[in-house]
């Protein structure tokens, strides 16, 4: 192995090192690079890997980045030593003491979250004021120790005499991305302003831009269903999600006790020995309700879990329920008032979230919605499509479905709470309410409903 040691009171603990003396902790392994903890020294020691390339080396091109870094005033971990052998190539790190990752800090509700985002905000001013363009720069690549952030996994970033307009405000939007399911969009404002951003126009923009990088990702991440990796599998003919025992769902659904749920020309619904169910169809509808249902699952919507595509055939989990139609005439009167307004206000959210995540479903009917064990699922994927934003129309045309599919005992007033909860405070639909009742009746009526408006 060959060694080049940048900071040399650390040298006897890199020597012993690469001798093996002490054994190695790994906390992180993919394709790219492998992460291990050496408890060598104060502070301990990271040694990064990253494979044999022959044009290339990331780890020296990470080992000059911190240093440019340091140079420039921004807080990261101390570089200590580089070293290569046949496996690859080795950069070695200072650990920081007692320093959580941001994303995680977000996630809990104290005061000092927002103060942290403010912190974020400039932190990321001052790296592209520098001319850092770090490719990967989200919360969890931001550690806290006290009240000081230092930036994280840099072996991706690079560093220019200045950064565009355009190519700052993408990189401030893929930051927000990464903080925006567990924060308010109060707090978004606050790492915008906190950057330099005061304009309501450049507020807009970001957004803008966050929400097409959101879409992408999303895209990406579903994509992931057709491929071998940490979270699917192939094996022959047969896609699967990974972790579960795979050779006994097999044998299942080969020789459990089955019952036909549903049969029409084109398809079967049977539940296997009540615990999981397999749907037969074309194989296009297989391949897209097993890529929907991923799809739904990132986006926070819930939906039976898959555990396996054939070409004709997807099978997953039975989740014991009703559709929301059946609910409603034989649970929703049996709840009291707050147990009814919970429910009310939780199904609209439900729908909001999905067309706020570019989800829209071409048959959102109460059929398609399942209520039981404490769960409200989508179903019926192989409708569903995806896109950056759901427009208006659409919306409506969903909650018309659901309108007219859904009969008493849910009243007027029940149905005037659920689209106060789906507008949520967005002013400009607030304002135009008596607009959306409208279409929605006249969409309801068109569709031949049979239930009295009471």
């Amino acid at each position: 192995m060959r060694l080049s040691i940048h900071l040399q009171p650390r040298a006897k603990d890199v020597q012993r090192w690469s001798r093996g003396d002490v054994p190695a902790r790994l906390v992180k392994a993919n394709n790219a690079r492998e992460v291990w903890l050496v408890p060598l020294g104060s502070p301990g020691l990271y040694v990064k890997r990253f494979p044999a390339e022959i044009l290339r080396d990331r780890a020296a091109k990470e080992a000059g980045l911190l240093q440019a870094l340091e140079e420039a005033g921004i807080p990261c971990p101390r570089f200590v030593a580089l070293a290569r052998d046949k496996k690859g190539s080795y950069i070695l790190t200072e650990e920081i003491p007692d320093a959580r990752p941001l994303a995680d800090l977000l996630k809990e509700a104290t005061p000092l979250a927002r103060v942290l985002l403010q912190d974020l905000g400039r932190l990321s001013r001052k790296l592209h004021d520098a001319g850092f363009d770090h490719q990967d720069f989200h919360a969890g690549n931001v550690l806290v120790r006290d009240t000081d952030l230092y930036v994280i996994d840099v072996h991706r970033a690079g560093q220019k005499k200045s950064l565009s307009h355009d190519r700052r405000l993408d990189r401030v939007a893929f930051t927000a991305m990464s903080f925006m399911e567990t924060r308010p969009r109060t707090d978004l404002l606050r790492f915008f302003k906190a950057y330099g951003l005061t304009k309501k126009e450049e507020w807009v923009d970001v957004w803008a831009r966050l929400r097409k990088l959101h879409h992408e990702y999303f895209l990406g991440r579903q994509k992931r269903v057709f491929k071998e990796g940490t979270g699917f599998g192939i094996k022959g003919s047969l896609y699967y999600r990974k972790g579960i025992d795979l050779d006994a769902i097999v044998h299942q659904i080969d020789h459990g006790r089955r019952e036909v749920i549903r049969k029409t020309r084109t398809e079967t619904l049977e539940r296997v020995d009540g615990t999981l169910f397999v749907k037969a169809t074309t194989p296009a509808r297989a391949k897209k309700i097993w890529e929907n249902s991923q799809g739904l699952l990132l986006r926070g919507i819930d939906t039976p879990r898959l555990w396996i595509l054939e070409k004709r055939w997807v099978a997953g989990e039975w989740v014991e329920s009703v559709d929301l139609t059946t609910y409603i005439q034989t649970h929703y009167e049996t709840l009291v008032r707050t147990e009814r307004l919970a429910f009310v206000d939780r199904l609209a959210r439900i729908v909001r979230r999905l067309h706020d995540y570019g989800a829209y479903h071409g048959d959102l009917k109460a059929g398609n919605v399942l209520v039981g064990s404490g769960r409200v699922l989508i179903i019926d994927l192989d409708r569903v499509r995806f896109s950056e934003t759901v427009s208006d129309a659409r919306r409506r045309y969903n909650l018309a479905q659901l309108n007219a599919a859904v009969t008493p005992p849910l009243t007027r007033t029940d149905r005037l709470r659920f689209l106060d909860a789906y507008l949520g405070n967005c002013k400009a639909w607030r304002q135009r309410r008596g607009e959306w009742i409208r279409e929605l009746m006249a969409a309801t009526r068109a569709r031949k409903h049979r239930w009295p408006l009471q």
